[in-house]
């Protein structure tokens, strides 16, 4: 290998998020680490704001940025471009709303150091910001519903599955996905990660906890945006069982339960989703009167929150299995890897 290449690199994907990009970028830049010892790989995902000035600001004052822009083709093409254009043999996924530690890479190359197989994966740890924290919709997603991500049933150490390679807070052996399999360019949102795992998991891929290797969410996602990403969940859900026809992922992805729920819900699906709205804008900013709101409101909000998401979710399968045709023959899967069309 050669002495002068970096240890470890982070792979920052980015679309549309210039807002967040300096804190997200300064965050980068203080690592605890020597600066020749990492590199940080972003990709703009073809984004219409000020992120191309952003990221060639922050690129002209550091050597070890490199920057590449390409037409807008989603999160699984943005990844494989920055793994390939990464010449670390160890690589991070890190996400455009989240803010390293100082110590996030340092964290993640010990934790390779003491797991040095090909197969070993490592997930880091991800918190909310003190006051995104406070938001109920937040606090739902992270802690009690868990359709963002939650680490409370986790141990430090503990070895995983393909379940927990979670993209934006994995990192991984660059040489291992080279081998064996990139991100499915068919995945625009949700489930790229899972679904590369899946594949990977057949090659013997283990992810073990990290919860020294800290970033922190930034970003607070409205009831609405949080429907419409529970959506597109969905839509990749059905998407990643249409690659793989297998009995596991059926259950993994609840294409039997929505395919069950979604025909009699939706009949009260937009009455119930305003409902959710209304107590969530009642529980986060007092803005509604009281009438109509529950005494239990915390119980209200969650068992509101998950009726509303799975609902999304449920419609979101139907739709792309109804798509998908999927009373005919199993399609083979037949996807491409996709390095990006450069812009």
């Amino acid at each position: 290998m050669n002495a002068c290449a970096p240890q470890i690199a982070g792979l920052l994907t980015t679309y549309n998020r210039a807002c967040l990009l300096p804190l997200i970028l300064d965050g980068l830049l203080q690592q605890d680490l020597p600066q020749e010892s990492y590199e940080i790989v972003i990709v703009n995902d073809g984004s219409s704001d000020q992120t191309r000035e952003t990221l060639d600001y922050y690129s002209k004052s550091r050597t070890n940025i490199r920057v590449i822009h390409q037409y807008h083709s989603g999160l699984a093409c943005a990844r494989n471009l920055a793994v390939i254009a990464s010449r670390a043999p160890l690589i991070v996924f890190l996400d455009d709303d989240d803010i390293a530690s100082p110590n996030l890479l340092s964290a993640h190359l010990a934790a390779h150091k003491r797991y040095p197989a090909p197969n070993v994966a490592i997930l880091g740890f991800t918190r909310l910001d003190e006051k995104i924290a406070l938001i109920p919709l937040m606090h739902h997603v992270t802690e009690v519903g868990c359709q963002l991500f939650s680490y409370g049933r986790m141990k430090p150490g503990a070895m995983l599955t393909f379940r927990e390679f979670w993209g934006g807070r994995s990192s991984c052996k660059r040489e291992f996905l080279l081998t064996h399999g990139l991100f499915n360019p068919a995945f625009k949102f949700g489930c790229e990660d899972m679904e590369l795992g899946w594949r990977l998991h057949k090659f013997g891929l283990q992810v073990v906890y990290e919860p020294a290797a800290i970033s922190t969410m930034i970003r607070a996602i409205s009831f609405d945006d949080f429907c419409r990403r529970s959506y597109r969940q969905g839509l990749s859900q059905a998407k990643f069982y249409d690659l793989h026809r297998e009995q596991e992922i059926n259950v993994y992805c609840e294409i039997d339960d929505a395919l069950s729920l979604w025909p009699g819900a939706r009949i009260i699906f937009k009455r119930l989703v305003d409902h959710v709205r209304r107590l969530d804008n009642y529980a986060r900013d007092g803005s509604l009167p009281r009438e109509g709101i529950p005494c239990d409101l915390t119980k209200a909000l969650h068992d509101g929150y998950r009726s509303a998401f799975s609902l999304f979710r449920a419609k979101g399968i139907n739709d792309e299995m109804a798509r998908l045709n999927v009373n005919g023959n199993p399609k083979p899967s037949t996807h491409r890897h996709c390095s990006g069309r450069l812009a």
